[in-house]
């Protein structure tokens, strides 16, 4: 895959449809927030009660290329329509990777229509808006630690530098003939 600024979608490159991303997309550091507040009558403004984070959008400049005629940009056009939506025509959840960032996904779907501008037959621009409703990035390989203790008082030690508390799963396999019992699970959080 070459860093042209582009992306993948499933793991097909865009420039696969004949598309080209015009420039790398303007994004928020952070998606919106959902807010909960509350009015009280006679005081001014509201009570903040909490936020969470909303939904990320990604507004994705692209265009049409390499386009012989109307009949062929037609083509590639429905090809990609094909790609973003499932076999009754609803929208479906997509792996999003920038070649930038090759390490990293989010799982989005299309949102909203894509008007594209039909300048001439060999090129059409048009803004590919697609909806994370989950607005966090994964890890494209999971990670796993796997140590084997073979003595009384055996620890290991799993270290996790993400900046959002991740679910863990801890297996305990005893290929031993003695039962495991006494053991502990320590969390600790540096602050």
């Amino acid at each position: 895959m070459t860093d042209n600024g582009g992306f993948t979608l499933n793991g097909v490159a865009i420039s696969d449809y004949g598309i080209t991303m015009r420039h790398g997309p303007d994004q928020p550091i952070l998606p919106g927030t959902k807010d909960r507040a509350v009015s009280v009558l006679g005081r001014t403004g509201d009570y903040w009660i909490d936020s969470e984070l909303g939904v990320r959008i990604f507004s994705l400049p692209c265009f049409f290329d390499r386009c012989a005629d109307a009949a062929a940009l037609d083509a590639l056009v429905r090809t990609f329509a094909k790609a973003l939506t499932d076999s009754y025509g609803r929208p479906k959840t997509l792996k999003l990777v920038f070649d930038d960032d090759a390490d990293k996904y989010y799982l989005v779907r299309y949102s909203g229509q894509i008007p594209f501008d039909r300048k001439w037959a060999g090129v059409s621009d048009f803004t590919l808006e697609l909806i994370s409703d989950d607005p966090f990035a994964y890890e494209t390989d999971e990670e796993y630690d796997y140590s084997t203790i073979t003595t009384s008082g055996g620890a290991m030690t799993v270290t996790s530098i993400g900046t959002v508390a991740t679910p863990a799963t801890i297996c305990i396999k005893n290929v031993g003939a003695a039962e495991i019992d006494g053991f502990t699970i320590k969390i600790e959080q540096e602050i």
